[in-house]
């Protein structure tokens, strides 16, 4: 029989930086960005993480250590789809055993299940993604996801997609406080140039505004 701690782990990659994005933007975070993901979007950028049989397997155990040795208390559990992974929920409980602050980053197309997340980071994919609606929108998840306190991230380029924001507020009862607006685009130019125009839908909405930290600093890097 396996223990839990022999585990395999597929694992993309794992490093050490600062969360880029979001309500815990530039707290220093050890990354662990699981493999495989099948939602698919079209402006995806770690598509390297698609592929569930892709990146290196570790053991839970080898896995827990590495992030131990990393020395940050944040840890940020991304993919890659992470809810789509079967080690997901010894992952987090082997996290939280050793004492760490668990943020999960997600697409919310899969329920989440019981697991001691302490943030969970729930990027809900627009029309502009060129995911069909049935995958990345469902009502199911989104609402548990809401019930549990989770922050609903959605990346925005034009008003229509800032309408798209609000319907799906509308529909399933989000607090306007826990939306979170960031500017599409994987190049600093880009970012640079959405910024006014996502904090004032921010301001007008009552949402947050977020930069894309990692991308106004060091582009579309890999590791950072």
């Amino acid at each position: 029989m396996t223990s839990p701690t022999d585990l395999p782990v597929r694992v993309s990659e794992v490093f050490t930086s600062i969360q880029g994005e979001g309500p815990s933007l530039g707290t220093p975070s050890v990354f662990v960005r699981l493999q495989g993901c099948g939602v698919g979007c079209v402006w995806c950028d770690t598509r390297y993480s698609w592929q569930a049989h892709g990146g290196d397997e570790l053991t839970l155990e080898a896995l827990l250590r590495r992030v131990k040795d990393a020395i940050a208390q944040n840890v940020v559990v991304t993919g890659g789809e992470p809810l789509e992974h079967p080690a997901f929920a010894p992952l987090v409980a082997g996290l939280h055993a050793l004492g760490l602050r668990v943020e999960v980053e997600t697409a919310g197309t899969e329920l989440p299940p019981p697991s001691p997340v302490d943030q969970w980071n729930v990027s809900l994919k627009l029309a502009h993604s060129g995911v069909p609606v049935g995958r990345r929108l469902r009502p199911e998840a989104i609402e548990r996801f809401r019930d549990l306190g989770a922050w609903f991230k959605f990346v925005v380029a034009a008003e229509g997609d800032v309408d798209e924001v609000l319907a799906i507020q509308s529909r399933h009862g989000l607090a306007p406080e826990r939306i979170v607006l960031m500017p599409l685009g994987m190049l600093r130019a880009e970012q640079l140039a959405l910024m006014p125009r996502v904090v004032e839908w921010s301001r007008r909405h009552g949402f947050r505004f977020s930069p894309r930290l990692h991308i106004l600093i060091w582009g579309p890097r890999r590791g950072v």
